[in-house]
């Protein structure tokens, strides 16, 4: 064996014995030996995309009141949308998923609106800290991946580390371990349950057993179940479904790779060879009562909703035939690893899958109405991504799908408006799924303004009944909430 080899295998055998020490020792170490932050003070503009154009972060934290409205904001519409995103305090960051979170708000009260932002508080914020500092400390999260409401707590969440609560003025409260009773990281993407008001989700861990966790939560905010889930290998699982009896976990293959971490190559590679499967357990079950079910190779960042129907579970995801072939920076990227939307049938007797493809436009950022999560919903929504460009990249297009026939409505957003994730506000006046307004906060690369706007979704493909200029520049970001008064 060559010497370099036999140092990079001691080296492995190292952080393997490392990796083994409580997480407090493990997390203080890593802050004395990891080097500082270091900010360049140029960078390749090709590799850094996520600081370029609308990608880039803003500066400052600001409040704004009474804005500019294009159209007319329903009356009956009063709540908080709030948008979570990736914004590096010093301006820069190795990889998109590793920016400080930045919160955006638009308060929507009696057809008025105002607008603030504010950076989450947390260590990673304070210390300017990076990933691999932060990775040991439970408390140190960029909290920059999305943000939900339950039991009267705000959560801003990113999937390594513990969720930290915000109130409704987007000021930072604190980290939430549930009253010391979670050890471990919560997942970016919780669901809450509309008929029980129940809390579930799961956390997934890279260096030691068990690489994956279930958690459940009661209406009150109380965590009332753990439940270690047995994998094979540690995993990339950004997300989940859940529906009114049962949780679909998703082991699919984009793996990690210790020995490649510690040699500083790329931590996650596609590995099809490895095979892909569903994991279907009660909500109330353990991890004994899972059935594995082998579905084909593939990686989801996001599906859109799962629900049962005559002893099956039917699934709608936005499938990527891969991931990440060209490493972290390629998180999307061509035909292959952009999301399309698929539909997933469980036959739950015979412990099969049925895979069929519903469109071949590029999507993601997949959402129904919040009210169904788990549930029939008729209608979901998508933004569209490019999926001729290497790197991700936004389209000028929202979609609505019925899911019931998987028709498709266009709503174009403008030849130079880029779109963002959209989410739909039911009209409290209504219980009808599909009456309310599919809202969205779009860039304009033309003018370099932004704009939340609101889009009857019953007339889906006209023009939007509301836009609501935004006063400053609002960096692309991932996922948010409508918060109704």
């Amino acid at each position: 064996m060559k010497y370099k080899e036999v140092t990079l295998s001691l080296q492995s055998i190292g952080a393997k014995i490392l990796f083994k020490l409580p997480n407090p020792l493990l997390g203080l170490i890593m802050k004395l030996f990891s080097p500082k932050k270091n900010i360049p003070e140029s960078f390749d503009t090709k590799k850094h995309w996520h600081l370029q154009g609308n990608w880039a972060p803003v500066k400052q934290e600001k409040n704004f009141n009474d804005l500019e409205v294009i159209g007319e904001i329903p009356k009956q519409l009063n709540g908080q949308y709030i948008r979570n995103g990736m914004n590096p305090k010093s301006g820069y960051s190795d990889h998109w998923f590793f920016g400080n979170g930045m919160l955006h708000g638009i308060q929507i009260q009696d057809g008025k609106a105002s607008y603030k932002n504010r950076y989450v508080r947390t260590p990673y914020y304070d210390e300017d800290m990076d990933m691999m500092s932060s990775s040991f400390d439970l408390k140190a999260s960029p909290a920059n991946t999305h943000v939900i409401r339950h039991a009267n707590k705000i959560f801003a969440l990113e999937e390594a580390h513990l969720p930290w609560i915000i109130d409704d003025d987007l000021n930072t409260i604190g980290y939430y371990d549930f009253n010391g009773m979670l050890k471990g990281p919560m997942t970016a993407h919780p669901r809450v349950c509309p008929e029980t008001n129940e809390l579930l989700f799961f956390g997934y861990r890279m260096m030691s057993k068990p690489y994956l966790m279930y958690y459940r939560v009661s209406p009150k905010g109380e965590l009332i179940q753990s439940e270690e889930i047995d994998l094979p290998r540690p995993v990339m699982m950004h997300d989940w479904n859940i529906t009114r009896n049962y949780v679909v976990f998703m082991d699919l293959p984009l793996v990690f790779d210790m020995d490649s971490a510690v040699r500083g190559d790329e931590p996650f590679g596609f590995k099809p060879e490895y095979g892909a499967r569903l994991g279907v357990m009660p909500r109330n079950g353990s991890g004994k009562d899972i059935n594995w079910i082998n579905i084909n190779p593939c990686f989801v960042f996001h599906p859109m909703n799962a629900y049962e129907q005559d002893n099956k579970i039917i699934l709608h995801v936005c499938r990527q035939d891969k991931a990440m072939v060209g490493g972290m920076d390629q998180i999307y990227g061509g035909d292959e690893t952009t999301g399309k939307l698929w539909k997933w049938t469980i036959d739950l007797k015979r412990q099969s899958c049925s895979e069929e493809q519903i469109d071949d436009v590029a999507c993601d950022f997949a959402r129904v109405d919040d009210r169904k999560i788990g549930l029939k919903a008729d209608n979901g929504y998508v933004m569209e991504l490019n999926n001729k460009a290497e790197t991700l990249t936004f389209g000028n297009n929202l979609y609505k799908y019925d899911l019931n026939n998987g028709s498709r409505e266009d709503h174009f957003l403008g030849d130079y408006v880029v779109g963002g994730e959209p989410l739909f506000a039911p009209n409290p006046d209504t219980k009808y799924e599909n009456d309310g307004f599919v809202m969205s906060i779009v860039h304009d690369n033309k003018t370099n303004k932004s704009k939340l706007i609101l889009i009857d979704s019953c007339n889906f493909e006209d023009k939007p009944i509301a836009e609501i200029i935004l006063p400053q520049r609002v960096p692309f970001g991932a996922h948010g909430s409508w918060l109704e008064n």
